[in-house]
């Protein structure tokens, strides 16, 4: 089986279990990649309920513009020597200051801490993201942006029927496609915001527009998994105090945020780390949504041709 990722997550945050190739018996342990040298870093900061904080919000980010002004730049800009990823989060992390704005020569665990600072992402998510650029540039400390969206690299992390990029077997699947941008927007129902419903409805669109047109799909139950993680994590990241409760997710802040790759306006900063516990929930209620259910742990048979989800949904 040829894995999308190598490295099995650590299971004290979740329920799923990630099966890798016999070459993944050679993966750093967690802290190796994402770091515990200093006491503030390598781990996500607790969040203690008190009397007038019970319930993990978000809280307004701030940051000092003078430092972490925003200044976006494409891979390849200033002759070259402009690095960038295909994920929009860390390439917000770059064009915000938080690694460096080059796009050059920074380390795992700089990426894992500014994603804990900026985000408050998960070890444990951040580790499916980091994993994949580790697997195939293996001993080296330090990266450049432009190795994860390494289209090798790429299509571990984003996998296919993903939101806003092709197939790999179609094209260019490291550039976001603006077409299929345009066609997540426009599922929300209201014009104004986009529900985990919604969400499902536009991914639905997505497997069954690349089961048409990809002759070499397959799509088993960790595909699946990685395709509805990419909209589980906008909510996650992105959400905030809205009209469908606490992780309200807009759709000019997902604009903003592939487009412009920039921290929305009035982003939140989460008081609860983004662990996978939580974005399973988010994953398994959009796959019931559409009408079939995710098996965890991975089948043995999971990537020799199984299409997992249904032509038909059933929208419950």
């Amino acid at each position: 089986m040829e894995p999308r990722f190598f490295w099995a997550i650590f299971m004290a945050f979740t329920s799923s279990v990630f099966h890798g190739s016999t070459a993944n018996a050679h993966a750093p342990p967690h802290q190796a990649i994402l770091g515990c040298n200093e006491p503030t870093t390598g781990h996500n900061e607790l969040y203690i309920p008190d009397y007038n904080n019970p319930v993990p919000g978000k809280l307004a980010f701030s940051m000092d513009e003078r430092v972490n002004y925003f200044e976006k730049h494409n891979n390849g800009a200033k002759h070259g020597s402009i690095r960038r990823s295909s994920c929009p989060a860390i390439n917000t992390l770059a064009n915000r200051g938080f690694i460096a704005r080059s796009g050059r020569n920074i380390s795992y665990e700089e990426i894992a801490q500014a994603s804990r600072d900026v985000f408050n992402f998960g070890d444990d998510n951040i580790i499916i993201v980091l994993s994949a650029a580790f697997a195939y540039h293996p001993g080296l400390d330090r990266l450049d942006l432009d190795m994860l969206a390494d289209e090798a690299v790429h299509h571990r992390i984003n996998c296919p029927a993903s939101p806003t990029r092709n197939d790999r077997e179609l094209g260019d699947n490291v550039n976001m496609n603006m077409t299929l941008l345009e066609s997540l927007l426009g599922f929300s129902k209201d014009g104004e915001t986009l529900t985990l419903e919604d969400l499902a409805e536009h991914h639905h669109l997505r497997h069954n527009q690349s089961l048409a047109e990809n002759p070499h799909f397959r799509f088993g139950n960790l595909d699946a998994a990685c395709a509805l993680a990419q909209y589980a994590n906008l909510v996650g990241m992105l959400g905030k105090i809205g009209k469908n409760g606490l992780l309200t997710l807009f759709v000019e802040d997902v604009r903003q945020f592939y487009v412009d790759e920039d921290l929305p306006i009035g982003y939140g900063r989460r008081q609860l780390p983004y662990y996978s516990i939580e974005s399973n929930q988010y994953i398994d209620r959009m796959a019931h949504h559409i009408g079939f259910q995710i098996v965890r742990p991975w089948p043995v048979d999971d990537q020799d041709g199984r299409d997992v989800e249904p032509v038909f949904a059933k929208f419950n």
